[in-house]
């Protein structure tokens, strides 16, 4: 074989090595890019669903699929994912507290008046945590906090792009539901307001009320009023 044939061959064993490498390389891309994307659909299913399983989605979120610089944006976006919709699962879980919808009842009255020990405490409590979860999650949903679980990476500029990318595709607010969620819990917390003005009104007036079967009885039709007028206030928040 002459010295010009076997230089043409190695060139061409040399292009098909680099054209297939390059395939690979675009293919490889493509299935780690729709790996990513499978797994926070799979993430925004499991937070959708009206039994939200904490236990499932901390187990997505703490399993990675991809394999290098994917791996890297993958552990950032889970990391931030579990950490936002773990926190919407706990505002979630005070607000479905069976107990603060039986405060204004004649049995909690009964119960715990006409001091109303354990449920001013809960009233305290429930308020607080919802104020902090409140600020938590909208800090979640700040760009900088956002950005802080790939900058923790050490990223480089392709996997910092990419990591932005799926979050604006899949978990970014836009301000409308930034203002909503604000909103929502800023009306619990209007309510529960209100709730500790009937607790405190019942306080004060102990002694001047008493349970008669599903109802409570006032000495004077100044306390009813007074009474009725927080239950109004109650009904239009």
């Amino acid at each position: 074989m002459k010295k010009g044939v076997k230089i043409a061959i190695i060139v061409g064993i040399i292009i098909l090595i680099v054209v297939a490498a390059g395939g690979y390389l675009f293919v490889n891309d493509i299935t780690q890019k729709r790996k990513i994307t499978e797994e926070f659909a799979q993430i925004e299913k499991l937070t959708k669903e009206a039994t939200f399983d904490i236990e499932k989605l901390k187990e997505k979120t703490s399993t990675v699929v991809t394999n290098g610089k994917y791996a890297t944006v993958e552990k950032a976006a889970k990391s931030y994912a579990s950490d936002l919709f773990s926190t919407a699962y706990e505002i979630r879980k005070l607000l479905e507290d069976e107990k603060m919808a039986q405060l204004l009842t004649t049995s909690n009255y009964e119960k715990d008046g006409p001091e109303f020990v354990e449920t001013k405490q809960y009233l305290a409590d429930t308020k607080k945590q919802l104020e902090d979860k409140k600020a938590q999650m909208l800090s979640y949903i700040q760009e900088e906090k956002i950005n802080s679980y790939i900058e923790q990476q050490n990223a480089d500029a392709y996997c910092t792009n990419l990591y932005k990318e799926f979050l604006a595709q899949d978990i970014k607010m836009t301000q409308t539901q930034k203002d909503e969620l604000e909103k929502s819990i800023d009306k619990v917390i209007s309510m529960l307001n209100t709730e500790e003005e009937v607790i405190n009104f019942l306080v004060t007036n102990k002694g001047k009320w008493k349970v008669q079967g599903s109802q409570i009885l006032f000495d004077s039709n100044d306390l009813v009023t007074t009474y009725n007028g927080f239950v109004t206030k109650l009904r239009i928040l």
